[in-house]
């Protein structure tokens, strides 16, 4: 009688602790940002004269002004091609909320490019405006704008990855 009520309780326990694959939220936020001169030289290469040294950001949405942003490192894909990875780090504001289920945020901030030309060391400041979707099922990035440029629009199942010609 004892294995029957031990076995009962584990059965019991085992189903009620399980989850439903349709109430975990999907997540898809990390941004890819490449950027070559019109030749197709790689700017994110430290190796390669002129290419860009160092990449910071800064949140146009924080309480504090141009609050530094966290979320940037430098990789290099499979090709060893560098790209700029963007996890997060800037503030999401509400942008609208079309239902209880269905809403929008935005963020933006300042990129920072610094390079060292002639022993001295230069920052491009560029801009960066991201529009997210959220509903029960998915929080995804839905379009980014580069200097006020539409250059990406989510398409279902495709990695976030731009393309910037400097």
């Amino acid at each position: 009688m004892k294995i029957k009520l031990l076995l009962f309780l584990s059965l019991f326990f085992f189903l009620s602790c399980r989850n439903e694959e349709n109430d975990v939220q999907k997540i898809d936020q990390v941004i890819n940002i490449y950027m070559h001169n019109a030749d197709g030289v790689d700017l994110l290469n430290t190796r390669i004269k002129g290419g860009y040294t160092g990449v910071s950001g800064q949140d146009l949405n924080a309480d504090r002004a141009l609050q530094e942003i966290s979320g940037f490192s430098v990789k290099k894909d499979k090709d060893t091609v560098a790209y700029i990875d963007y996890v997060a780090g800037a503030t999401k504001l509400l942008k609208n909320s079309i239902s209880p289920s269905e809403k929008k945020y935005q963020s933006d901030f300042y990129l920072n490019l610094s390079k060292t030309i002639d022993n001295n060391t230069v920052v491009d400041t560029d801009t960066i405006k991201i529009e997210y979707d959220w509903s029960p099922a998915v929080f995804q990035v839905s379009k980014i704008w580069y200097n006020q440029k539409l250059v990406f629009t989510k398409a279902e199942g495709q990695p976030n990855i731009i393309q910037i010609v400097k």
